[in-house]
């Protein structure tokens, strides 16, 4: 395959993203890219900011654009070709930061991963994994991550209760699941609706564990704040707005997950709707206990870390002066 020219060379627009949008409410004063690291559950509040016309009604005309994971967006951040993009919260982007980066993340609307541990039906109760396999996508990845906090979590020791292997993709992990070739996976939302019907068993999930983690976070840079922090704060006010209709609006938010995730089966939608609805607060303020967790972890294998402070990596600034001027609690009053 012939490697991309430029950043922008590998990215794919969401021509999904540009259809069917509600009427111009106001000019647009500021065009905008906002990089998007995937098309996956937790993301689609970004989409329904779109959808129901609140970046437009804040002045900006924001495209998504789709990238190929996290790296390429933070590489496209940094060389300034995008303002805003998600997920800024891994630990390759912490580790940016620490290098001199100016990533900044600003909001994060998914405070855990959304990660849960399915098992072989055999399988009733966490001891049992003991001596068995459990399956990754990559040693390193979120997957992977989940997996080691999940199982200590349930009081296994990750590097000897178990053995955990590298499958690849959720289709292949599923694969190996229902063969037996591993005793168990974790498994993203909302696919945790499909592993249920192969009759898979529900062990945990991340969030019910306590795993905090700034998970699609909003990023942006410390330049673009200084030269832009109308825009920024105008960018923010209508992720804000998206998180209210989302949180007030279950039917329609289905149909629109429906339309982000390309699935047409409404259970799939909901699974997703009734997951992130529930752990989405109100006022994404970044998360200084998920920015501890990552460095945490980068700190096993880079000191560096352990000196690092979670603030360094946040700007709270715009969700802090929404909240305090009331906005964000007018949302919910209407």
């Amino acid at each position: 395959m012939k490697q991309a020219m430029s950043l922008f060379t590998g990215i794919l627009l969401v021509s999904s993203l540009l259809v069917l949008q509600p009427p111009v409410l106001a000019q647009a004063t500021r065009k905008l890219i906002l990089g998007m690291p995937s098309i996956s559950g937790g993301l689609e509040t970004y989409y329904i900011a779109k959808k129901i016309g609140a970046y437009k009604r804040h002045g900006l005309d924001v495209d998504l654009v789709l990238f190929q994971g996290g790296t390429q967006s933070l590489q496209v951040l940094l060389s300034g070709d995008a303002k805003m993009v998600i997920g800024g919260g891994t630990s390759g982007a912490l580790q940016a930061r620490m290098k001199g980066g100016g990533n900044v993340i600003i909001a994060t609307p998914i405070p855990t991963m959304p990660y849960s541990l399915f098992v072989s039906s055999k399988i009733k109760e966490p001891r049992q994994l003991k001596g068995g396999k459990v399956a990754v996508s990559r040693y390193g990845s979120a997957s992977d991550f989940a997996m080691r906090f999940i199982l200590a979590g349930l009081g296994l020791d990750p590097n000897k209760d178990v053995t955990i292997m590298q499958i690849g993709n959720q289709p292949s992990r599923f694969a190996a699941l229902s063969s037996g070739a591993v005793d168990g996976t974790v498994i993203e939302i909302p696919n945790t609706l499909l592993a249920r019907r192969l009759g898979f068993v529900q062990l945990a999930d991340a969030s019910s564990l306590g795993l905090a983690y700034p998970h699609n976070s909003l990023t942006t840079t410390d330049a673009f704040i200084r030269a832009e922090p109308e825009t920024v704060m105008n960018f923010t006010r209508a992720f804000v707005d998206a998180i209210a209709y989302y949180k007030n609006h279950k039917a329609e938010s289905v149909q629109m997950i429906k339309e982000f995730l390309s699935v047409k089966e409404d259970a799939l939608a909901e699974e997703a709707y009734d997951y992130f609805s529930r752990i989405t607060p109100q006022k994404p303020y970044p998360s200084v206990e998920g920015l501890r967790t990552v460095l945490n972890e980068i700190a096993k294998s880079d000191p560096a870390a352990k000196n690092a402070k979670p603030e360094h990596f946040m700007d709270s600034t715009f969700v802090r002066r929404l909240d305090e001027s009331g906005y964000i609690d007018g949302l919910y009053k209407k």
